[in-house]
Order: C-alpha cells, then structure tokens, then sequence
C-alpha cells in the first residue's frame, strides 16, 4: 500500500484513512450470531485515523461541556447493535475506554437508549465516538438491506412494453440456458433504485423519512426549475461483464436532458442520506436502471427475491443473456413522468402491488 496515499472509508457520513485496509476485510458469510462472536469484533485490527479533507460537506456530532469540566456525547444506536459494542463479558466496551480514556454508559439490557460518551477532552470523547461508529457500520454492512429509494416506473405504458419484451425475450430467447418466466421482474414493481440502506429500528426509520422531506426544498426545487421531470426507458444492459454468466438484465435510462436532470438530483437526493450517515458512500456515483431480469427471483413466489435460510444457501444460477442483448438492445419500454420518490421497503406489497413506503415524497414543478 502506497502510504502517501492511503485506501479510504466511509462511515456515518465521514471519510477515513484506512492505514491497514486488509485487516478491515469483513466476512459475509450470513446468518451470524454477533452477540456471540468473541470480543474481536473486527474493529481493533483496522487502524483509522481522523476524517481526512473530502469533497462532501459532512454532518457534525454535537460534543458539549458538562458542569464538572468533563465532555460528553449522546450516541444514537439502535438496541439491536448494542451487544455488539459491548461485547463478550463487555470487552470491546473495557478496549475502548481504555483506548480513548473515556467511559461508556449504555442503556439497560432490552432497554432503548442512546449511548452516552464522556471524556476529559474533546478530542478523546470523538476517537470514542469515531470507533463506536466503525463497530455499527460493519455490523450495519453484514445485515440485509431493509429499505431503499425508488422511484416508481410501474405506469401503465411502461408495464405494458415490459410485458411485451418479456412475451418476446420467452419467445425468442427461451431457449438460452437460464432464461425462464420466474426471474422477470413482476410488472406492478418496475422501479428505479437510487440507494439501498439498512434502517434496524423505529429512530433510524424517521431519520431516513426526515432526511427524506427535506429533499423537495433542498434537491428538488432546484433541480425542477417549474418544470415535469421525465425520463425514457430505452435499451437493455447487463451488470456484470459476462453476457454468458448474467444474474441482473436492466432497462437503460436514455441519455437524455431529461434523463441527466434526474441523475443530479438522484446524486444530490442519495449525498443527503450519506451526509446523514444512513447510507455508505458509494464509490461510483448513483447508477440509474430499472431491473427487469434478476436471478434471485428464479422460482420465488411472485417473482420477489426473499431473505430466507434455503435460498441463500444455494447459488444463484445466472443466465445467457448475449442474444436477449442482441436482439434487444434497443427495446423501447416508454417514457414517464417522475411523480414520487418512495422509501420503499423491501420484500413487500402494498395495495397497488408496489412495494410498501414508509414515505414518499412528490416530485412536482415548483
């Protein structure tokens, strides 16, 4: 590793240096048992220094002075990744404090609570408070996303384009190895993703719909200018490189004017929720893509992926997908108005048949 320019991290909206970013390598094997897992709890190996220039502008913890002349800084945690920061027989908490010279208050077991950081100095209660924030970002990355920002695409001249490309690709294509009905995308769920984020309790959950009605003064107005916002679905693209070994088939979005107005307030819309630390800097930006093949929807119930045990045990069969790009290539699947951004909840279905919002905000000339 060049030292003089050092590998960097994300985390709650501010960026690190990581001096050894080997040791901060996590397992993804799921199904763990984190309160369990022994008081190595990967943090202590990855060697972070203080957040270092970026171009963002970044949200700031508050650290204020108490009457004795001591600092202090609230934590805001959810309780499911408090077992995590304590550890086994309270470890990682005893490595911290005597780390930082600072004492931990957690709250009660099956209590909610925020965490409480206090210190001698400034700069000690923030080294605490940078460590506590790497702990719950690596627990946050091993667990499944529980949301994300969509925005629907499931009008009716978009679903019917889609459901005559599915009719000829089964047609035409059905014959290709993987190529099947049960990994199409279901109509009434077409989607644009901007970003996925985990959201572990109620607190997290109405900071995300906070963040997310600051938008349309903060992003939208200045990206509208009194005018619709549209887009165009137009042509197909795979994720990966391998046009024989393909798990994800998406509708491009059209390079248009109106199609680069949404990617900046895409970009801008996702900054926000990184700034706020529900979401990981990403090192490309916002990739816009409406799926509409996906092999993690091969043999689910109603063409959804799903979280269960069974199926993440067994690989993913991909798909050939070189003559659905060839013959395919520039399938028009419509145009559209962009009426709302959604936080969108994963593996759900509301009445419509969208997925169900724990908000959503209008996208509106202003």
């Amino acid at each position: 590793m060049d030292i003089t320019n050092p590998s960097k991290a994300w985390l709650g909206g501010r960026c690190y240096r990581i001096l050894n970013p080997l040791a901060t390598t996590t397992n993804t094997t799921s199904n763990i048992n984190y309160a369990q897992d022994d008081d190595n709890y990967l943090y202590e190996k990855a060697q972070y220094e203080d957040e270092v220039e970026c171009a963002a502008e970044q949200e700031e913890f508050q650290v204020e002075q108490l009457n004795n002349g001591k600092f202090q800084c609230v934590f805001p945690v959810a309780s499911s990744y408090i077992s995590y920061l304590i550890g086994t027989k309270g470890a990682t908490r005893k490595r911290i404090e005597n780390e930082t010279y600072t004492t931990l208050r957690f709250p009660g077991k099956g209590q909610s609570g925020d965490v409480v950081i206090s210190g001698r100095d400034i700069k000690t209660v923030r080294q605490a408070r940078i460590k506590l924030e790497m702990l719950v970002g690596q627990a946050r990355r091993r667990q499944p996303a529980t949301h994300f920002l969509s925005i629907p695409c499931n009008t009716p001249n978009i679903q019917e384009s889609f459901l005559e490309f599915k009719k000829q690709v089964l047609s035409v294509c059905g014959g290709n190895r993987g190529v099947e009905e049960s990994i199409f995308q279901q109509p009434n769920k077409l989607h644009l993703t901007l970003c996925v984020m985990v959201l572990a309790d109620e607190r997290e959950r109405q900071h995300a719909l906070d963040v997310l009605a600051r938008c349309p003064q903060e992003v939208l107005r200045k990206h509208l200018n009194g005018e619709v916002m549209k887009v165009e679905l137009r042509g197909v693209e795979i994720m990966n490189d391998d046009p024989g070994e393909v798990d994800v088939l998406y509708a491009r979005v059209a390079p248009l004017t109106w199609s680069h107005s949404l990617q900046n307030m895409a970009e801008e819309v996702v900054h926000m929720f990184v700034k706020a630390g529900i979401v990981t800097k990403e090192k490309e930006g916002v990739k816009m893509h409406m799926t509409i093949m996906n092999t993690k929807f091969r043999d689910a119930s109603g063409g959804e992926d799903t979280d269960n045990k069974q199926q993440q045990q067994q690989p993913r069969v991909t798909f050939c997908a070189r003559q659905i790009l060839e013959e395919f290539q520039d399938f028009e699947f419509g145009k559209m108005e962009v009426e709302e951004i959604h936080l969108s909840v994963r593996h759900t279905a509301s009445r419509s048949g969208y997925y169900s919002a724990s908000g959503k905000i209008p996208v509106l000339p202003f």
